[in-house]
């Protein structure tokens, strides 16, 4: 499954000013969809550039699925360490990103 498919942002295309109108739009969002898709585009300039420079300074490549795969990891685990209070839909955000609902009630230490 694609990183774009797990958020709100299926009319969102490749081009920048459609990811920067998305966010023109939603970026004072409380909805918990528009707030994955704030900690989706985060980490998806975050590895993109890492990528970027892995390739131009150390010749070290990933391929498109291994980034991918690293920015679902990375917003997994920012969303196991929400706190849901207030969001109806967080068992469907929770079952989007196959995390099991209790991992969020559970303190970690």
């Amino acid at each position: 499954m694609n990183v774009k498919s797990l958020v709100d942002m299926k009319h969102v295309n490749e081009l920048w000013i459609s990811v920067l109108a998305w966010m023109d739009q939603y970026s004072n969002s409380t909805n918990l969809e528009h707030i994955v898709g704030k900690l989706v585009l985060a980490a998806s300039v975050y590895f993109i550039w890492q990528e970027r420079n892995n390739r131009l300074f150390s010749r070290m490549q990933c391929s498109a699925t291994q980034v991918s795969e690293k920015i679902k990891s990375s917003v997994r685990f920012r969303l196991m360490g929400f706190k849901f209070k207030g969001h109806s839909d967080h068992n469907r955000v929770l079952k989007k990103w196959q995390i099991p609902s209790r991992a969020t009630d559970e303190d970690p230490g």
